[in-house]
């Protein structure tokens, strides 16, 4: 109890010591600058964003803070973190295995303590797990972590952050195939988050209305309902726009005043995207069947890609190339090609178009030549679009079976950091440790050197103690035979030959198989058992083992052979210094050794080795 106090008192001061002169670790508002500007970094250079990540863990980096001010943190940011911004760096590719390594690392870190006891960790690992498998288009993944997301947001009490992960979950189950259910999910989170007031709210019913819109665009019908939607976007806008105070709710994801126009901009571009989308399907599906000339760009549709185009988001090129199946539609081939010839040049100077996004120009293509007459120039567009369709059929099947070596491959990566940090960290905690460790070595070496001595004392009376008894019983038997056998006068003789004649007492017969097996040594026979001393003795077994159970001290005759070949083995271990223990168990009638010596310590509570070692140094 003693030595484990001053152990415990140990360790407190070390890690006391430790607590005193070590540094705390980064705060949140520095975890979120860091996160923003790795994530900056991993859009356009991953390597460098990688790079960042490991000076963070090894504390040697500062980083800007929204203000532009250096953050001077104390201490590196823990491994978790370091971990988790990786994850969200990979995640930003659309490469499958660096996908892979994205959902792996996410995986892991949701089996860690840091998942377990800080739930907004855990949110923003989830956040990461179900773009990432979004991206790697696994549907059933996807699936599966946003039903944990949306679980954990109302553990936390964010209900509206449930609901906007619960309309991705509707449009994720229509991509499933399961369209009806999707659609309904989501018209039940329009529900709850109609008539509230607030923009995180707004926001989440924007998100709500697009997911919407992508599942009545999938089923192919229900341009009534795309149409609806879209006049929702667009009156939420105005809303918002008109009465931005009354929105204002302080959440993270409202944006600042500067800022507000852009996000306005952004989202009711969309809303007459979609308008243009509804109406144009509606004006088709009204149309003869039979009569395939184009649309044209006027009516309703045609005032809303008006007013689509004087937006500042229509002037970006992603919101060109959104659009440019609907210009095909409308029959305004020009502005279609002329997205497609952007859009080829962008991937030819990318080196990149084995691509379903150059499938799709090539299809548009062909459309608009099949439209102006130009047959020959459809057919050859056709072809190339099939030969692309094919190989990229092929990729798709190739890329599964490369898979689980892809999964395989970023497994052992991150298993290999895992041993690196397992590694250090057993270094540092040995060196921390080594003090500690020392200290109790001594401890225990100084209570081993104690207790030997106290095993090595107790062992050499105890050797001592076997040897006198073993003597005293020599000198006690030879006397008993001295006092058993004296010269009888004429008229006892009488009385001898009929004691003689009744062997079969107990006592008397246990005496004289007792003196025979003494003194002709009969015990040293390996072989030697109830059956020989009944032959010996013309006795039965019955009565020999009467003999001993009622005549003797001993139990059985078994019992009485093993005490004379321990006895006998003593003798030897002490007067025979050149025969081994081996060597002494078989002259002493052992069949075997291990029989011998746990034979020896039942009977002795010492070793054979220990009992010779200590006899000799006395002697």
């Amino acid at each position: 109890m003693k030595y484990s106090i001053i152990c415990i008192l140990t360790v407190l001061a070390i890690v006391g010591c430790g607590r005193g002169t070590g540094e705390e670790g980064p705060t949140h508002e520095e975890v979120v600058a860091i996160n923003e500007r790795v994530l900056e970094k991993a859009i356009g250079q991953p390597d460098s964003a990688l790079m960042m990540i490991e000076q963070l863990r090894a504390g040697n980096l500062s980083v800007l803070d929204t203000t532009g001010m250096s953050l001077q943190w104390r201490g590196a940011l823990p491994d978790y973190r370091c971990d988790y911004l990786r994850a969200k760096v990979y995640g930003q590719s659309l490469e499958g295995m660096w996908l892979d390594s994205a959902i792996i690392i996410g995986e892991r870190l949701m089996m860690t303590d840091a998942a377990s006891e800080d739930l907004a960790y855990r949110q923003d690992v989830l956040e990461m797990l179900i773009n990432a498998c979004r991206q790697h288009h696994d549907d059933e993944l996807t699936i599966h972590w946003s039903a944990q997301l949306i679980d954990l947001c109302r553990q936390n009490g964010d209900e509206t952050e449930a609901l906007r992960t619960e309309a991705d979950l509707g449009l994720m189950l229509s991509g499933i195939g399961h369209a009806d259910e999707g659609l309904a999910k989501i018209d039940s989170v329009l529900t709850l988050l109609s008539g509230k007031r607030k923009f995180n709210e707004l926001d989440a019913t924007i998100i709500a209305l697009k997911r919407k819109i992508n599942v009545l665009k999938t089923r192919g019908e229900g341009q009534e309902g795309i149409i609806e939607s879209a006049q929702q976007m667009l009156d939420l806008m105005a809303d918002y726009e008109q009465h931005p105070d009354e929105y204002h709710d302080g959440t993270y994801r409202e944006p600042p005043e500067h800022l507000r126009p852009g996000y306005i901009d952004f989202y009711r571009a969309q809303a007459y995207m979609f308008m243009v989308e509804g109406l144009t399907s509606a004006t088709d599906t009204s149309a003869d069947k039979g009569n395939h000339s184009p649309l044209p760009g006027r009516g309703a549709g045609g005032e809303a890609l008006s007013l689509f185009e004087q937006t500042d988001y229509a002037k970006t090129f992603q919101a060109r190339k959104d659009m440019a199946p609907t210009y095909g539609l409308l029959g305004q081939y020009d502005k279609m090609l002329a997205i497609h010839d952007e859009q080829e040049a962008r991937l030819r100077q990318q080196g990149d178009t084995v691509c379903a996004e150059y499938a799709t120009i090539l299809r548009d293509r062909a459309m608009a030549a099949e439209a102006r007459g130009r047959h020959a120039e459809a057919n050859a567009y056709h072809r190339r679009y099939e030969a692309l369709t094919a190989t990229l059929n092929d990729r798709l099947l190739q890329g599964k079976a490369n898979l689980y070596a892809a999964r395989f491959h970023a497994a052992e990566q991150q298993r290999e950091i895992e041993r690196g940090r397992a590694r250090a960290g057993r270094a540092a905690m040995l060196s921390a440790a080594f003090g500690i460790v020392a200290i109790i070595a001594l401890l225990f070496a100084a209570y081993g050197i104690r207790q030997r001595r106290k095993t090595d004392r107790k062992n050499r009376v105890l050797a001592r103690e076997i040897s006198e008894a073993i003597e005293y019983k020599e000198k006690f038997r030879a006397l008993e035979k001295l006092l058993l056998t004296p010269p009888r006068p004429a008229e006892q003789e009488s009385q001898a030959e009929q004691e003689d004649e009744d062997t079969s007492a107990p006592a008397a017969l246990f005496s004289q198989i007792a003196q025979a097996v003494r003194d002709e040594q009969l015990y040293l026979d390996p072989q030697f058992d109830r059956q020989a001393v009944a032959d010996r003795f013309g006795v039965s077994i019955r009565q020999i083992g009467t003999a001993f159970s009622q005549g003797s001290p001993y139990k059985s005759l078994p019992g009485f052979i093993r005490d004379l070949r321990l006895e006998h083995a003593c003798r030897l271990l002490v007067t025979r210094p050149d025969m081994s223990i081996r060597e002494v168990g078989e002259a002493s009638g052992f069949t075997n050794n291990s029989t011998f010596c746990s034979d020896f310590m039942k009977k002795y509570e010492i070793t054979p080795t220990v009992y010779r070692q200590n006899r000799q140094q006395e002697q």
